[in-house]
This record gives structure tokens, sequence and C-alpha cells, in this order.
């Protein structure tokens, strides 16, 4: 039952990988909730036919993840399925999630959240477009933040076709063309390595250099070789694991025809690939620095060479985006995310972000990890800390992200898997502290 006043507890929105870990955690603790998805399927991004504009999957795409650090942990994939699954398995796999779970009955499709507005007396006022507006004791935000291209701009004119990542969807596209690919995540190399099978000639552009991490070291999918021992690994150890498994698997960047990163490995989020090295290494894929100008059909770069071009692919990233929220309650620009353990806002109580994080991996298992943690803390079974202490926590993290990595909206949400998972579940033990006459009469309580 909600509480007097309100429509119903909590309120999700969206119903991608992140809100459908929230939907299952509230669901199995009895929390009513109201759910909102402004398209019309789930699993949000994933989905390459999803109607609700936040789609970035094409047909090429496979995890860069491994299925079984992929999957949430309490919904093992099928066991027979690859080791990175394609996006039509991922789409299964989160249907199958909802299905088996009986969420899918309980979402509000095509219903986009147009404000979230907090109450006076407490709790928020969630507006959608169709249901009007209803009253919360708490929100829970699961959008994602891979919705909003970051699209850059450099200096001149380029006469050629532009596009982001977000809209790309099929290689043919590329089919006897001249292609510069701009980013070297995970979607730039992908659609860099599609491009080489068709295009005339393909440049992708880095500024600082890049670390590629192989799919598979020594006979398993690389992430594997990760385990929770990590979680009480000092960073430094971590990092030097790391670095003797890509001099023995694939040998450095600067050794296979790539830029020298101007960062250590792990001082920016690394990206897998197991194409990209044999495609520059066969003249396929030119790497090339930043883009100093564009003039006309030519790309001009900061070493003074230049190229002839007539696509520009756009791989540079997201920004996050909160709409429906005003400013002076939550402002995401620059992607910092002022968020005790990345999902608590400590001055707006009630308000709750679920799968604003970056990882080395997955971060749909950490999703569920968030969500457990939330759920319990609507219920009661946990306590959130004091608001100036998650303030403390909040200022420390930032201040050690910009030690640990070199600058980038792209680092402003990143945390480490296993410590990450330890960090919440120790959050879900911390209980309130019982009262001077609790703690008294608790004693005697079996002798009454």
């Amino acid at each position: 039952m909600a509480a007097e006043g309100f429509d119903a507890t909590a309120c999700i929105i969206g119903a991608g990988a992140a809100g459908l870990a929230a939907g299952k955690a509230l669901a199995e603790r009895g929390v009513t909730f109201d759910w909102f998805e402004k398209g019309s399927m789930v699993g949000g991004l994933w989905r390459i036919d999803n109607d609700n504009g936040d789609t970035a999957a094409y047909t090429t795409l496979h995890l860069n993840s491994s299925r079984t650090r992929t999957q949430y942990p309490s919904y093992p994939m099928p066991a027979d399925w690859p080791d990175f699954p394609s996006h039509e398995l991922m789409g299964q796999y989160f249907q199958a999630f909802a299905d088996d779970h009986d969420l899918t009955r309980r979402i509000t499709f095509h219903a986009e959240v147009t404000a979230v507005r907090p109450l006076p007396e407490g709790g928020w006022a969630v507006t959608t477009s169709a249901t009007g507006t209803r009253r919360y004791e708490h929100v829970l935000v699961a959008n994602g933040h891979h919705g909003t291209p970051n699209v850059p701009t450099f200096p001149g004119r380029f006469d050629g076709e532009v596009m982001h990542a977000h809209d790309y969807r099929d290689p043919s596209i590329f089919l006897g063309r001249r292609v510069v690919v701009v980013g070297v995540g995970n979607s730039g190399m992908d659609i860099a390595c599609d491009a080489a099978k068709l295009a005339e000639r393909v440049c992708l552009v880095t500024r600082r250099g890049v670390w590629v991490l192989p799919k598979y070291a020594f006979g398993r999918p690389v992430d594997t070789l990760s385990t929770s021992v990590m979680a009480y690994v000092p960073f430094g150890v971590e990092r030097r694991i790391y670095e003797a498994i890509v001099r023995v698997t694939t040998g450095t960047p600067q050794s296979r025809g790539l830029p020298q990163p101007d960062h250590a490995l792990l001082g920016a989020h690394p990206t897998v690939s197991a194409e990209l090295y044999d495609r520059v290494g066969h003249g396929d894929i030119v790497m090339k620095p930043a883009i100093a100008r564009l003039d006309g059909d030519t790309v001009r770069f900061a070493d003074g060479s230049a190229e002839q071009a007539d696509l520009l692919v756009l791989a540079t990233g997201y920004r996050v985006s909160l709409p429906f929220l005003d400013p002076s309650v939550l402002d995401p620009a620059g992607n910092v995310m002022p968020l005790y353990q990345r999902v608590v806002a400590p001055h707006q109580p009630g308000l709750w972000f679920i799968g604003f994080i970056q990882t080395v991996g997955s971060g749909i298992p950490l999703y569920e990890y968030q969500s457990q943690w939330v759920g319990d803390a609507i219920t009661g079974r946990c306590v959130l800390p004091g608001v100036e202490q998650m303030q403390r926590w909040i200022d420390d993290d930032a201040a050690a992200m910009r030690r640990r990595y070199v600058a980038s909206e792209r680092h402003t949400m990143q945390v480490d898997y296993w410590r990450y998972i330890r960090a919440m579940k120790e959050a879900r033990t911390r209980r309130a502290h019982p009262s001077l006459v609790q703690r008294v009469t608790a004693p005697l309580a079996g002798l009454l």
C-alpha cells in the first residue's frame, strides 16, 4: 500500500536493462509502483527496432563483455549461447527476463515522462504523456545515459555526409565510400571494422591513443580472468595484471600500428576489440590524430596530413539527458552526476538513479545490485548514511577520479566492477542505530 496522499510508493522511468532490474527488485519486495516507458518494448538500446528513439544497436552488434559477465546475477543466459551474444539474442534475453518475472504487464508503454518535480511536503509529482500527473514517495530514474549523442564541432566546413554512431544501423552505407570515423570507443572500433570490409578507404581518429583489450586471452573471454578477489586488490596491482595480459596476448598499441596512448592502461576507459589490430595490420584501417579542420571534401589532421572523405562518422559518445528534471533538482552538465555511490542524490530524498555508471566490462549486473540496494532502502531493510556523510563520499570520489583518469566527460561515472559489487553488498547491510531504549530493553526481551 502507498502512503496516504500518494498514488503509489514508487515510480520507475524506463524499461531498458536498468529499468528491468529496478522493476524486479521492487516487485519482489511488494512495493507498489507505476512504471513508464516511452517506447513499446523492453530492452532499451539493445532493441534495434525500438521505437523509443534511444536505440543504439546496429546489425553487426555483439557484446564486448562476455555472456557470464553481462547477465543479471539472478538470471543466467542460456549456457548454449555464444560467449558474446548478438543484439538479437540480447533483445530475447531482456524480453524473457521481463516475462519470466511477470514484469511486462506492469509497464505503461508509450508513456513519456515529461516532468518530475519535488513536492513541498515531500515526495514527487511525475507527469507523463499517457497518465497526466501522479504523486510518489520515490522515483527511480532508469532512462539510461546513451540516448543523446554528443556531437562535437570542428573548424571549417564538410561537404560530405555527417552521422553520429547512434544513427548507424547497417554496413551497406559504407560501400565504395571514403570514411573517417572519429572516436575509438567500442562503437567507433566496431564501425571502423565494419566499414573496412566495404569502403574504399577508412581512417580512424584518436586524439590521445587508446589501449585495446582482446576479447579472448588464454582461451577464455578476457573479462572472466577477473574474479571477485579483485574487490580486495589495490588498483595498482589490478593495472599491472591487465598490462601483463595485454603484453602477452596482443602487444602494446604502438607495436601494432596504433599511436602510443598518452595515459597508462586503465587511466582511461579501454576498448575491447577482436578485429581492430588485424584491420590496421592489413592496411584496411589507417589511424589518424585529432581533426584540425574540415575543408570541403578534405579532412585535415593535427599532424599535417589530409584525407579526402565523403562520410564522417562521429563515434563521440553521449551526454546524460534528464529533460524531465529541472536543473535545480539535478543538473548533469558535463556528464557530472553528483550521486552517492552513483545512485543517491543526497539533497533530494526519494530520488534514485539506476544505471548511470560505466565500468570495464558490463554494467548490467551492477544495475541489479543497485536495484536490490534501493529496494532494501525503500522498504526499510537498510538505511542510508547522513546527508553530510554522503556528500563527503561524493567529494572524495570526484577527487579520486581526477587523480586516476584523464580529464574527459567519459570518465565521470566510472566504477570498478568488483569493488562496486562489494560496495553495493555492504550498503545493504547498513542498519539504523537502535535507540537507547532499544539497546537497554533488547537483552531483556527473551526474559519477558
